[in-house]
């Protein structure tokens, strides 16, 4: 048997590290042995305050978006030299994907990308979730190397993946914290702002020149000025995976994991704050 673990209920009362099948891959999918899943604010505010008739399906939910692990075996339609190798693995569990914070699991191959050794398991995981939507905000804004943007929130997780993103790139980053006053950027004519931070993207649009572009992960702004704005929420996307674990193995991307746990202390993983992830 696997383990997982669960949520049944709202609060860390509600978590426990349960048993569940092993992970069988089905046609196009394959099997893998967890090494490390991450812990990310949607899994945190899934256990507190909880998010009610919103959450996917029925009880036991097993929440966690990203995973690095080993290929165990392969389902029909797919490559068995692809047994043994290392990959990064991601899944939109509040979306009806499978939870990755589980010690086995079989996801589809547009879930996964091949990786090397370089980058341990702890830190591997972490570049799924937060990479993957660093990459397609990033994407959405469409600026060419030579502009400029403001990312807000740019300390964070997933702001912190743009700005670097984006300094590779060849474009110049800005850096707002979600509490930095607006009219600290006043009439920068920049060329862009992304915001992934919980903040009003629409105050900062003063920092923005006309017939600029503002994308967000939460709440798009309010469009002015010829200014294109738009909202992006992250989705599965193998090409873009491969490209956020590539840029992690060359160190283009890179993150600091404040705790690893195992995964029989979970309750302590779910209390820490920074990034953390459990292992198997």
């Amino acid at each position: 048997m696997a383990k997982a673990i669960t949520l049944t209920g709202v609060g860390l009362s509600a978590l426990q590290l349960a048993e569940i099948p092993d992970a069988v891959a089905g046609p196009g999918e394959v099997a893998i042995a967890v090494e490390a899943a991450s812990i990310n604010p949607v899994d945190r505010g899934a256990v507190d305050p909880g998010y009610g008739d919103k959450m996917p399906g029925d009880t036991p939910w097993i929440l966690g978006w990203d995973l690095a692990g080993t290929i165990t075996a392969v389902g029909a339609g797919v490559d068995s030299a692809l047994t043994g190798r290392r990959v990064l693995g991601f899944s939109q569990w509040f979306k009806g994907g499978p939870g990755l914070q589980r010690s086995q699991v079989a996801l589809p191959l547009y879930n996964i990308a091949v990786v090397g050794d370089s980058v341990p398991s702890a830190e591997l995981t972490t570049f799924g979730l937060n990479g993957l939507t660093a990459l397609q905000v990033l994407d959405a804004a469409e600026l060419q190397p030579g502009q400029s943007v403001l990312v807000i929130g740019a300390s964070g997780s997933v702001g912190g993946f743009v700005a670097q993103l984006a300094d590779h790139r060849g474009i110049t980053v800005l850096a707002a914290g979600r509490d930095t006053p607006p009219s600290d950027f006043a009439g920068m004519e920049l060329d862009g702002l992304i915001n992934t931070a919980p903040a009003d993207p629409t105050r900062y649009l003063v920092a923005v020149r006309d017939e600029g572009v503002a994308t967000s992960v939460t709440e798009p702004a309010e469009a002015e000025r010829g200014i294109r704005s738009s909202r992006v929420g992250v989705k599965v996307d193998r090409m873009g995976l491969e490209t956020v674990a590539r840029l992690a193995e060359e160190g283009v991307l890179t993150t600091e994991v404040a705790h690893a746990f195992p995964a029989e202390e979970f309750a302590a993983a779910y209390q820490a704050s920074g990034r953390a992830v459990v292992t198997f």
